[in-house]
């Protein structure tokens, strides 16, 4: 079992990052999940709470990663630096959850809203969409607890932050099930080294015969001067049919969250969300960010690509924001699709090659904005953007605009 040594920690010969907590967090909390109560012979009922807070319920991991961070840090800080604590981790991620009522209760839908890094902002970010394969067999490996770390996973993985750099892109995406948990680290470090956001997903860690299908999200910033990152896993709350299958076979077990959690995320000043594709499925689960963010982003390994190209689309317009799709290569579709007329919605779209490489495009949050805050009788001759759908809250876009809080 995984297991932080707090004498250690005291008497760190290094100022320790935050990523760094983050991971010890995560591996600790992974390590002592034990398997609850079993509703049928292939799922497992999971307290989802089990892996994200204290055992009182009373803070999440981040909380817990912080306290890592001050006591690793203590003698490498002047004590005057931190004589606030909590006004000092809000320099460092700021944490709202909404609704509070119905909590732990089955089938419930938390919304988590972390901002990191918000006093600066980008108006025109660049991402970049990893064109990349994803081999089962791979996946296989990984669902299995033997992971492949051959040199040529790695030559991918650096290949790709080579790219990234190159092209100035502010945000890297990669598909599902990307990367085995041992290989998170160098993705960490490479985010916070280089400022970029990265988002991926993956390959499943079974443990105690439970298959767990988290996604990453790794947001940069720098504090005094030091390149650090937030660190935030989310467990998959649809698996899909064949996935489920796969674990089945090996004889392992499906994780069912005793609550569904969704991530809202600002980032200098981009509201955005992530999800894995079957949960986009869900027609509630994939509109409960209407109006608060300005893109959603969906990691996938996914075989119907038609289905999904028009889930795509009509999220897009639905929900009105840029929409960000990554899947494997060698089933393509993945693009950067904007709420605009057919000629025109998207900013990019690829599928297959031999060769793993990156395609970038921008997004223009300041006019999708712009667009949204007025009138249909100012917009109804801009063809930029399709016209809003019904019900969309203006207040929820000057809170965008503002750069302050939609939950």
């Amino acid at each position: 079992m995984y297991r932080i040594n707090d004498n250690k920690i005291k008497h760190s010969p290094r100022a320790l990052k935050f990523w760094e907590c983050c991971l010890a967090v995560f591996y600790e909390n992974l390590s002592s999940f034990k398997n609850g109560q079993t509703t049928t012979e292939q799922e497992t009922v999971v307290n989802i709470n089990e892996l994200i807070e204290d055992k009182d319920h009373s803070s999440i991991y981040l909380d817990k990663a912080y306290d890592y961070y001050l006591r690793a840090n203590k003698y490498h800080w002047s004590s005057y630096e931190v004589e606030d604590k909590e006004e000092y981790k809000k320099k460092l991620f700021q944490r709202k959850v909404r609704p509070f009522k119905g909590k732990n209760k089955l089938s419930f839908v938390l919304k988590q809203q972390i901002s990191v890094n918000d006093s600066e902002c980008i108006s025109w970010p660049t991402i970049a969409i990893a064109n990349t394969k994803v081999s089962e067999s791979n996946m296989v490996q990984g669902l299995r607890n033997t992971p492949n770390l051959e040199g040529k996973r790695f030559d991918t993985l650096y290949k790709i932050f080579k790219q990234t750099k190159e092209e100035k892109a502010d945000i890297l995406l990669f598909p599902e099930c990307f990367v085995p948990i041992e290989l998170l680290d160098r993705i960490t470090w490479y985010a916070a080294n280089e400022q970029k956001l990265v988002i991926t997903g993956l390959e499943h860690v079974t443990i105690d015969n439970v298959s767990f299908n988290f996604i990453v999200t790794i947001l940069p910033f720098v504090k005094g001067g030091i390149k650090d990152a937030v660190v935030v896993y989310r467990l998959k709350n649809h698996y899909t049919h064949g996935e489920k299958l796969m674990i089945h076979t090996n004889h392992f077990k499906v994780p069912k969250p005793t609550q569904y959690i969704y991530d809202l995320f600002i980032w200098k000043g981009i509201y955005f969300s992530p999800y894995y594709c079957f949960e986009l499925a869900d027609v509630k689960h994939r509109s409960i960010f209407k109006g608060k963010v300005d893109l959603l982003i969906a990691s996938e390994y996914n075989r119907d690509t038609n289905y999904f190209s028009n889930i795509v689309e009509s999220i897009s317009r639905d929900l009105h924001v840029y929409f960000a799709q990554v899947n494997t290569s060698q089933f393509g579709d993945s693009r950067i699709t904007q709420p605009s007329r057919t000629e025109i919605k998207d900013i990019l779209k690829l599928k297959g090659g031999e060769n793993d490489t990156i395609l970038v495009g921008k997004i223009d949050l300041g006019k999708l904005r712009e667009f949204q805050r007025q009138l249909y009788i100012s917009t109804k001759d801009d063809k930029s953007f399709k016209p809003l759908p019904p019900d969309f809250k203006l207040q929820d876009v000057l809170k965008r605009i503002n750069n302050s809080s939609v939950l």
